[in-house]
């Protein structure tokens, strides 16, 4: 098996591991003091006080560790202390019941593995040190077993044989409760390693589009300011027909906006969340893309506009909702239903839904995780992927489904922070 290291676990598992320890340790508690109860009223010849003094102590001892927990003491102290009362426990109760004779004494082994899994080596070691010392010495100091009036030496091999098999029941019932949470513990830790190894390789690309379009940023503003002046050249030529200036009016309109597109595209990598009144900036923002794309009509449904909100709101949500509006307007024949909503909890639902296509079941297991090639109507490529990064940096989520009554239906999740 492999073995944790507390240096390696996280903090959040290694106060599972510890809440695990005072729950299992508060189990010997009752055992121990039900045990005591029950050989009072046998009338057992067994150092009963003693017996119940350990208890006590145990008990008082594991309320101040679960009590330092809550305060928030450090974690793997915590755990070592822990184990080390376990240890020492364990021997006092041996001590006062037979010493290594006693079947129980095997139960040493389940603080030390417990040390080998989540304690760091040089204590898992110390641990096994101190329990090696007091298994010796229990066969030098120990209080015998009763033998009882009758039966002699013949009881206390019976009461051994019984002292085995509740050995075991109770060592099969704590390994199998220790080892399935750890193995629980260390099967969440593989999914959110794989969930970080996504991430990594999902801000790899990222930051390779990144790159290329800073590049392609700079590339692009010579060729722009170029055209800039031979517009401006064009236009003062005299005698040009009517239509020519205007043709080169619009070209004039056309080559600003791309210009302002660049500057907003240089700008947006320094974009911090700004305030914005929400539906008011989605409609403003909306005009602007239909500017762009005259032919395509989009149905808003939303909620009443009074109760629209001020929320600090990326700047990087736009060009990922533009992505999706894009790619539903190609797969839609140019109609796009836009529906929005806000959760009791606060998260603002935005659903796209374009009527024309459908996604295989292939693309609804991929879509928005893995980039690949786009095929129309229903098509989603490298739009879809960069949507789905950037919204999942913003805490929120896209769903892709096909729609009952047709289409494709995308689904955008994003908690918002309101502004009082």
């Amino acid at each position: 098996m492999t073995q944790l290291r507390s240096a390696s676990l996280p903090l959040l598992e290694l106060n599972h591991v510890l809440r695990f320890s005072l729950y299992s340790r508060w189990m010997f508690v009752a055992v121990l003091g039900s045990s005591t109860l029950v050989f009072y009223l046998l009338h057992l010849n067994l150092p009963l006080l003693p017996l119940a003094a350990v208890a006590i102590g145990v008990a008082v001892i594991n309320l101040w560790l679960n009590r330092d927990w809550r305060l928030g003491r450090p974690v793997r102290r915590l755990l070592a202390c822990g184990l080390l009362l376990d240890v020492l426990a364990l021997g006092l109760v041996l001590g006062l019941t037979g010493g290594a004779s006693n079947p129980l004494a095997v139960l040493f082994l389940l603080p030390l593995m417990m040390a080998a899994l989540v304690c760091s080596p040089g204590v898992a070691w110390g641990l096994t040190g101190i329990a090696t010392g007091l298994y010796l010495l229990l066969f030098f100091w120990h209080l015998p077993l009763p033998a009882g009036e009758h039966g002699g030496h013949e009881a206390l091999f019976n009461l051994h044989l019984v002292g085995m098999w509740l050995t075991f029941a109770l060592s099969a019932g704590l390994i199998t409760s220790c080892v399935s949470r750890l193995v629980r513990i260390l099967g969440e830790r593989e999914r959110r390693l794989n969930q970080a190894y996504r991430r990594q390789d999902s801000d790899e690309r990222l930051l390779v589009l990144a790159m290329e379009a800073a590049s392609l940023t700079h590339q692009l503003s010579t060729p722009l300011n170029n055209l800039f002046l031979l517009n401006e050249e064009l236009r003062e030529t005299p005698d040009l027909p009517r239509e020519v200036q205007e043709d080169l009016q619009l070209a004039h309109s056309q080559l600003e906006q791309c210009a302002d597109i660049l500057s907003r595209l240089k700008s947006q990598s320094q974009a911090e969340r700004e305030p914005v009144r929400l539906y008011r900036t989605l409609g403003e923002r909306l005009a602007q893309w239909q500017n762009l794309r005259p032919e395509v009509r989009v149905e808003w449904q939303h909620s009443n506009m009074a109760q629209d909100r001020t929320v600090r709101l990326s700047p990087l949500f736009w060009p990922a909702l533009f992505n999706i509006l894009n790619n539903a307007a190609d797969a839609g024949e140019g109609r796009i239903e836009l529906h929005t909503r806000f959760h009791t909890n606060g998260d603002w639902e935005l659903g796209v839904h374009n009527r024309t296509g459908v996604l295989s079941e292939a693309q609804l297991r991929r879509a928005g995780l893995d980039q690949f090639d786009s095929d129309k109507p229903a098509g989603l490529g490298l739009g879809v992927w960069l949507s789905h990064a950037t919204l999942s940096r913003l805490n929120g989520r896209l769903e892709l489904s096909n729609h009952a009554e047709g289409g494709v239906y995308a689904r955008i999740l994003l908690p918002l922070e309101p502004i009082s």
